[in-house]
């Protein structure tokens, strides 16, 4: 990946498939720099055997566009190391395991989960999960003493060993090891009781180099594949520490969230994970883009000398196409149905707000950890048949276009991408103060904030909305605020393209 000339990297821990706002807004970037004639590689350092079709759905989909280059940590070691491209399918690999499987008893036990046990001598050697089926996701051998398999050789979707996970006698995973195509270990994690990485090894034969912790893997990493001309612009927290670690040309630190302990107290402190660059000792030469001007405000007053390494960029939009209907009497909310979200509120104010007058409904579209939770709250408050569970949804402007107005309650926000979404779809918003992002977006003309956090105040707003309902074209005239325009010349401005 080394070049003479100046690339544009940006780093994540993770690029789900599925995803929030975060991944979304790294997406976006990429593709209005591309567009703009800047070269972008993205790269992540998570361990996702089947990240081509994460990066074909990014295409597929427009997310990014074709020539956005994408790059992974395992898989470049993979590939690395993999001199010879020589290829070992999985049934080679268990056939050096354990031989020749005509010898074994084979027992399938239950057609449930699809797992053919191996017997030999009345004692199980190995398991094959998905044999029946056709997709094979892992074989795993016993020990003589242990009727619980304790060696899992995990299987790619391409037929390959990628993964073996050791367990010890007590169930608790102690080694993780990676493999290349051809059947050998590019890279070992041992791991203790807690679940704590205590060594990682890289590489094979004579050229093993040995990790305490992955941030260390990670700028070894760094100083592999980037160079002293690279601008790397960073999104995830996890990865700080490992980029101010490597020689690189420039760094931009993407904020994507509240800094603070208490998102609700400015005088909290800021939290562990934002401590590497928030700090007096942050280089001078550096870059931190936060996507308020309050953010900015509220780092500053407690870090001075951070002034002059801070920009603003707020996220972008382009004003939709009004397409569809708005239904008049759904208000509704769009993200992730995380306890970040604080949905209980906004469930709780439809309650309230449905006890002065009825007809109206709550759609939810979305999906997390918090949706049992939230359907159990709804059912408590007797409210089935009028708030409606969408999951996630593909067409993002047709939900925002219908609903009458977008309730927002995080308990904190970087930004708030779905306020930005729906006054560009001409939908208003009610919401709580928030830290940081929805109250720097709307205006008197696009939204409504509330008093109070409280489900009370909330319903409140919604009382006055339903009176005196925005004008679709005021509510887009807001968005334009956030053309993508002004946000591509502040980038190109900050990684030195202008």
């Amino acid at each position: 990946m080394h070049s003479d000339k100046k690339n544009v990297f940006f780093i994540t821990s993770t690029l789900p498939m599925i995803h929030g706002g975060r991944t979304k807004s790294l997406l976006q970037r990429a593709r209005l720099l591309n567009e703009n004639g800047v070269d972008i590689t993205i790269i992540s350092t998570n361990y996702n055997p089947e990240y081509d079709e994460v990066y074909t759905s990014f295409r597929t989909q427009k997310r990014v566009m074709e020539n956005t280059r994408f790059g992974n940590i395992y898989d470049y070691y993979k590939e690395r190391y993999n001199t010879e491209k020589s290829k070992l399918n999985w049934k080679e690999l268990l056939f050096r395991q354990v031989g020749d499987l005509s010898k074994y008893v084979k027992v399938k036990r239950s057609s449930r989960n699809d797992r053919t046990y191996f017997y030999e001598n009345g004692i199980p050697k190995f398991v094959i999960k998905g044999l029946n089926s056709g997709k094979v996701e892992f074989f795993a051998l016993f020990q003589d003493w242990n009727f619980e398999p304790f060696k899992f050789f995990n299987i790619n979707k391409k037929g390959f060993v990628h993964r073996i996970d050791t367990y010890d006698v007590k169930g608790f995973k102690c080694l993780q090891e990676f493999v290349m195509d051809d059947g050998n270990i590019y890279l070992t994690k041992n791991i203790n009781k807690k679940g704590n990485i205590i060594k990682i090894s890289l590489g094979f034969a004579e050229n093993i180099i040995e990790f305490s912790d992955e941030k260390e893997l990670f700028t070894h990493f760094f100083n592999d594949i980037f160079s002293e001309n690279d601008v790397i612009i960073n999104d995830a927290r996890l990865l700080d520490k490992s980029l101010l670690d490597s020689r690189v040309g420039k760094r931009i630190f993407q904020l994507h969230n509240s800094h603070l302990v208490n998102p609700l107290d400015t005088t909290s402190g800021v939290k562990n994970s934002f401590k590497t660059i928030l700090s007096s000792n942050f280089p001078e030469s550096d870059i931190i883009v936060t996507l308020t001007d309050k953010q900015k405000l509220d780092i500053v007053t407690k870090i001075p000398n951070l002034k002059n390494n801070i920009t603003v960029i707020p996220h972008s939009t382009k004003v939709s196409t009004i397409q569809y209907k708005k239904e008049k009497n759904h208000f509704g909310v769009i993200c992730r149905l995380h306890p970040q979200k604080n949905l209980k509120d906004a469930i709780k104010a439809f309650y309230l707000f449905d006890q002065e007058i009825s007809g109206y409904y709550l759609d939810v579209f979305g999906e997390g950890e918090s949706r049992e939770e939230l359907q159990s709250l709804v059912t408590h408050l007797r409210l089935e048949d009028k708030v409606i569970f969408h999951g996630n949804v593909q067409n993002v402007n047709q939900a925002y276009q219908r609903i009458f107005a977008l309730l927002i309650t995080s308990n904190f926000e970087g930004f708030g991408l779905n306020a930005l979404e729906s006054i560009a779809n001409g939908t208003p918003v009610i919401t709580y103060d928030v830290n940081y992002g929805p109250t720097d977006i709307i205006d008197e003309n696009s939204g409504w904030v509330a008093d109070y956090r409280s489900p009370e105040s909330l319903k409140e707003k919604m009382l006055i909305a339903i009176n005196n309902p925005k004008d679709t074209k005021e509510v887009q005239k807001r968005a334009e605020y956030f053309s993508e325009d002004n946000f591509v010349s502040k980038w190109l401005g900050v990684i030195g393209y202008d």
